[in-house]
């Protein structure tokens, strides 16, 4: 039978060739899938029946992806209870989204500072707690100041608290099993369903209050930033002196106000303007 040359392809090349581009496309599009799913379940982890069921893919081929994307990096295993997070690579990738949103923000919390001359922060949910980014502290002598870096409870925190109301219901409860919910002060909730009904509340108004619930000295409210995944959300604390709860409305629809000019400014206000 004649063999065809070394230089020239053959039908059968092409096809298998083609067959091979579209089992690569398709993997590919399975990865990003599976890791899409994976970011999406957060800090708490996606499990391994939650993904099959989310990517409608066979358990054993499902499980085959995952040992791969965690011997690369991209996730991670929980070893005691068996779900999936995003890995270090990855991780490392969006290393800078904080500082991006933080640099993009600046101006906004500068404006909110000055108009109460009052602390502003910026947070963000990292683990099990929330974390301040940014703080713009008032010019008073008297006044209410974390310091950039520094954590804090979700549960008696209003960052915390506009956070966890755009989060799963049930991502919460694990949350707040995970952390318990120390009382802060008299004012602290410490019951986890009492928080969950809180929560409702949060969602209705559209802001969070923290009523000398984390301090006894101070009042703060929040709002979350929008996005893809509610991580974010800016406040304005002070004292209650000076700070009293009639106060903390009109600065809720002023956080709202700057939070919906920020967010206007590029259609994730997670990812940076286009130059």
């Amino acid at each position: 039978m004649a063999r065809a040359s070394a230089g020239k392809r053959t039908k059968r090349d092409v096809a298998s060739e083609d067959a091979q581009t579209v089992l690569g496309t398709r993997a590919i599009r399975r990865t990003c899938l599976i890791v899409r799913e994976v970011a999406a379940a957060g800090n708490l982890g996606a499990s391994l029946p939650a993904l099959v069921t989310a990517t409608a893919m066979p358990k054993s081929s499902l499980h085959r992806y995952l040992e791969v994307l965690v011997q690369q990096g991209f996730v991670e295993r929980d070893l005691q209870s068996g779900t999936y997070r995003l890995g270090a690579e990855l991780v490392a990738l969006g290393s800078n989204e904080p500082q991006i949103l933080a640099q993009r923000a600046r101006p906004f919390l500068e404006r909110l500072r000055d108009r109460f001359d009052e602390t502003v922060n910026l947070g963000v949910l990292s683990g099990d707690s929330i974390v301040y980014l940014d703080i713009l502290e008032s010019a008073r002598a008297v006044r209410l100041a974390a310091r950039p870096g520094d954590r804090d409870f979700v549960h008696s925190t209003a960052l915390g608290k506009a956070i966890a109301a755009g989060l799963p219901a049930e991502d919460i409860r694990q949350l707040l099993e995970r952390t318990g919910l120390p009382r802060r002060t008299a004012n602290t909730i410490t019951r986890i369903q009492e928080f969950m009904r809180h929560l409702e509340l949060v969602r209705r108004q559209g802001y969070a209050l923290d009523d000398q619930e984390n301090d006894v000295h101070g009042r703060c409210v929040a709002v979350a930033i929008p996005g893809p995944r509610v991580h974010y959300a800016i406040s304005v604390s002070g004292i209650t002196s000076r700070f009293p709860i009639s106060k903390t409305v009109e600065a809720a629809r002023e956080i709202s106000q700057a939070i919906s000019e920020f967010s206007a400014t590029s259609i994730d206000p997670i990812r940076p303007s286009p130059s």
